[in-house]
């Protein structure tokens, strides 16, 4: 008897720790629509409080954009909602365990990169190679600027400073043929910018200097 009756109080007091955190569980629920009020299906919506635990709750929308979670604990939760081809949103919402509000994210569509803006990676990559032709590694700075280039062939201003790096390589060499080479490429890489009549005066102008300089070299002159 003595022992069923300690068996009733360890499941009292089991009963007694468990309801309390059953009691704190809270509902959260909503819909992702786009900015004209269609719904989104398959967004990913993800509610986050690090002082929770779970920390992270993740629900998918429906083909209505409707979404639901449970087992919230009761505070502030970060709510973010993302879809492919749209931007992101993010909301902080009370979660109270008498009923949250519903929850409505209306996502803009991505208009994808600005035109002419670069890659924050890419204006990093430039400015690394740019530091290396300043410090006078021209062959790394070559390499550098060719695999931007067909990285990005769009990106045609690349030339310039890639035939300058062929320009000032060739003034370093004192072999004579590998010197004429590098003159070559330096003009066909001004050619490069100045083809199908695209006008650039600093381009035209370092082009005819080029050549100058390259006769110069052809002839045993100092360049």
């Amino acid at each position: 008897m003595r022992r069923l009756l300690l068996v009733s109080a360890a499941l009292a007091a089991a009963w007694c720790v468990a309801a309390p955190a059953a009691a704190q569980s809270a509902r959260a629920a909503g819909v992702v629509r786009d900015t004209a009020g269609h719904p989104i299906r398959s967004a990913i919506v993800r509610a986050l409080n690090e002082d929770a635990r779970p920390s992270e709750v993740t629900s998918t929308t429906d083909n209505k954009g409707r979404f639901a979670m449970i087992g919230l604990a009761g505070g502030t939760w970060t709510f973010v909602a993302e879809a492919p081809g749209f931007l992101g949103q993010r909301a902080d919402v009370p979660v109270r365990v008498g009923g949250t509000p519903p929850i409505t994210f209306l996502l803009a569509h991505d208009p994808g990169p600005l035109p002419n803006a670069l890659d924050r990676n890419i204006v990093q990559a430039i400015a690394d190679a740019n530091a290396l032709r300043d410090q006078g590694r021209y062959d790394q700075a070559i390499a550098a600027y060719q695999e931007l280039r067909t990285r990005n062939p769009t990106l045609t201003s690349l030339n310039l400073v890639l035939a300058d790096a062929y320009r000032r390589r060739a003034e370093q060499e004192t072999d004579r043929a590998a010197q004429q080479k590098l003159y070559d490429q330096a003009l066909a890489t001004y050619g490069e910018l100045l083809k199908d009549g695209a006008t650039n005066a600093r381009a035209q102008a370092e082009l005819e200097s080029t050549r100058a300089e390259a006769a110069r070299a052809a002839s045993g002159q100092t360049p």
